[in-house]
């Protein structure tokens, strides 16, 4: 039935159609079928045909495909005005909606020409150029932050284990980021020695008071007591940042609210609990609870708000995997009760198989102008896996007209969006981390571009495991490197890494031997170790290469017969059932054993691997 139908779509043969329907030939097609014929209609630019499919298939399916792709978006790639005017005026599809690998209407658009693209932005009120895409800062950055001193905006996120600690970056237009500082560089102050992958800095919160900047972040040890929250200040986001104090209090995610008659709170979950602290940031009182929630399951991320006279709590409800949500509630009191917003979530994951997914843990931010933002933390599904982690996002936050917030029109998390101020570009930079160590105690860049590595334990080792690493950004990853190990003893090796966590990463390196250097892939997974020997150097260098298509990696030496190829989802989130795993995948250089690697003539490239 559908090919026949198809053929007559194809020829615009409406009255056959329209004899079938009186006959009732296709009143009990299924709807994965009625979708078809209508993506083809729109496909092909046939506006007349699209509408009468609409007007007379009563099992019409206006879902979208397998790749997550509405009618909307294959009217954009035919190009033609009317059908995309009726897909947007008379069907109510948003031209910035993305499909599973972010592409929207308009992007399809534009691949037509100028005049499509035109069309299609006049028609849908949106135009591509002043817009952004989220997330804005890529790769794992959770747990965001945000703080507005004049017209410059601060933004710490969680870092866990990896050092430096809890980064610090600045924006001018909420959509353009660069790290300016870290709270902690080194490891011993930080308290990070020995803790496990996922442990260390969990949900940092900025904020200003008496001319300081302030810190709170909760620390989760593997020793008693497991939860402290650490607070520092300083007098710049670039610090110094003074040396931390860590508060009794049991709990996670803290923030800390300054009230209008200057008293202030440190808020905490679980539940939302309250507490005074002194100007010195000295813990005053017990904690205690006004608040448990909309969800009341797994509350995350307290921040306390006061506008126009009421008190609004936001937080994350629902735990950190795809039922992750933000809600609100109000008060006109600060110890509560406190009332629900009737709009809850205000956001949350509305599309299964969408782009952008997993939203939660919102700050609010309101611009000079009186218009407000809020940063939350998302992440981008790759092969239904999180492989970058959770990052970054940012979004419209509006107030009704009665005192409630709704954040991009409840639409769900934005894949592209309309920009909040005039661009004012960064510089690009990504720090590089390293697992409880910082960088520089075991790594120099030399005047030539080349990295020196000293060597250290394996990557599953607690305390010396030497590993630099940038982060995972984008589910296509090039990275290439010279890799000489003639200054390490026999038996060492060197090479590039991808990084989870101790339990869950592979490493492509050179053992040296005395003749020369194998060329040897080990795989770490929970507890168990593999290794595979691909290839012999005549030399103590050679040419070293990885590449990651989504989950799955090759890698590649000139000396290796052939690469190997492999699916790494142990890199994700998801891929493995062990500790605590919600922080996301790294790359870069590691070096085992005695003596100092050099890697030479470096290439890193990171995009979306959209053709």
């Amino acid at each position: 039935m559908t090919d026949t139908v198809c053929s007559l779509i194809e020829r615009d043969d409406r009255e056959t159609l329209q004899r079938w329907v009186l006959q009732g030939k296709i009143a009990a097609v299924p709807e994965a079928e009625t979708a078809a014929w209508a993506r083809l209609a729109a496909e092909r630019g046939n506006a007349a045909m699209l509408s009468w499919l609409c007007s007379h298939c009563h099992g019409m399916s206006f879902a979208a495909d397998e790749r997550g792709r509405t009618l909307l978006h294959y009217a954009a790639q035919s190009g033609d005005t009317e059908t995309m005017r009726f897909a947007v005026q008379t069907l109510g599809y948003d031209a910035a909606q993305g499909d599973q690998k972010g592409i929207t209407p308009l992007d399809l658009a534009k691949q037509q020409g100028k005049d499509a693209l035109r069309a299609l932005e006049e028609l849908s009120g949106i135009r591509l150029k002043d817009c952004y895409r989220n997330p804005v800062i890529r790769g794992f950055r959770p747990d965001p932050s945000i703080l507005r001193r004049g017209e410059d905006y601060w933004l710490i996120n969680s870092t866990f284990v990896m050092t430096p600690a809890l980064p610090v970056s600045h924006s001018r237009d909420l959509v353009h980021w660069e790290t300016v500082g870290h709270v902690f560089t080194d490891p011993d102050t930080a308290g990070l020695t020995g803790l496990p992958g996922g442990f260390g800095y969990w949900a940092p919160d900025i904020s200003f008071y008496q001319e300081r900047f302030w810190v709170v972040a909760t620390l989760r040890r593997n020793t008693p007591p497991y939860r402290v929250q650490m607070i520092t200040s300083a007098p710049s986001p670039q610090g110094p940042w003074e040396a931390p104090r860590f508060l009794p209090v049991d709990g996670i995610d803290p923030s800390l609210f300054t009230d209008e008659d200057g008293k202030r709170y440190l808020v905490v979950n679980p539940g939302v609990r309250l507490a005074r602290v002194s100007d010195a940031g000295e813990l005053m009182e017990e904690p205690r609870l006004i608040y448990q929630g909309f969800n009341r399951r797994k509350s995350e991320g307290p921040h306390l708000l006061k506008k126009d006279g009421w008190y609004y709590i936001f937080q994350a409800e629902g735990g950190t995997g795809n039922g992750h949500m933000i809600t609100c509630a109000r008060s006109r009191a600060l110890d509560g009760p406190y009332e629900a917003c009737p709009f809850n979530p205000i956001l949350g994951k509305k599309q299964e198989d969408a782009y952008i997914g997993r939203g939660g843990h919102g700050k609010p931010v309101q611009l000079p102008d009186g218009r407000w933002a809020i940063v939350y933390l998302c992440n981008r599904r790759v092969e239904d896996k999180s492989l970058m982690g959770r990052e970054t996002a940012v979004d419209p936050l509006e107030w009704t007209a009665d005192g409630w917030p709704m954040v991009n029109r409840l639409k769900g998390p934005s894949c592209l969006q309309k920009k909040f101020l005039p661009d004012a570009p960064m510089a690009p930079n990504e720090p590089w981390v390293c697992p409880r160590l910082s960088p520089e105690s075991f790594s120099s860049l030399e005047a030539d571009g080349s990295i020196r590595l000293q060597g250290g334990a394996k990557l599953r080792d607690l305390a010396d495991a030497h590993a630099l690493l940038h982060r995972l950004r984008e589910a296509h990853v090039v990275l290439e490197a010279t890799v000489d190990v003639r200054q390490m003893e026999a038996g060492c090796a060197a090479g590039l890494t991808g990084y989870y966590d101790e339990h869950s990463y592979f490493l492509l390196g050179l053992r040296k031997t005395a003749q020369g250097a194998d060329v040897v892939l080990t795989q770490y997974v929970g507890d168990k170790e593999t290794e595979e020997t691909l290839g012999r150097v005549p030399g103590w260098q050679s040419r070293l290469r990885i590449e990651g298509r989504g989950l799955t990696f090759t890698v590649s030496c000139p000396e290796a017969e052939a690469g190997r190829q492999f699916r790494a989802e142990y890199l994700t989130d998801e891929g493995l059932k062990w500790g605590k795993r919600f922080t996301g995948a790294l790359a870069g250089f590691a070096a085992v054993g005695t003596g100092q690697a050099i890697f030479r003539n470096l290439r890193e490239e990171m995009n979306d691997g959209q053709d």
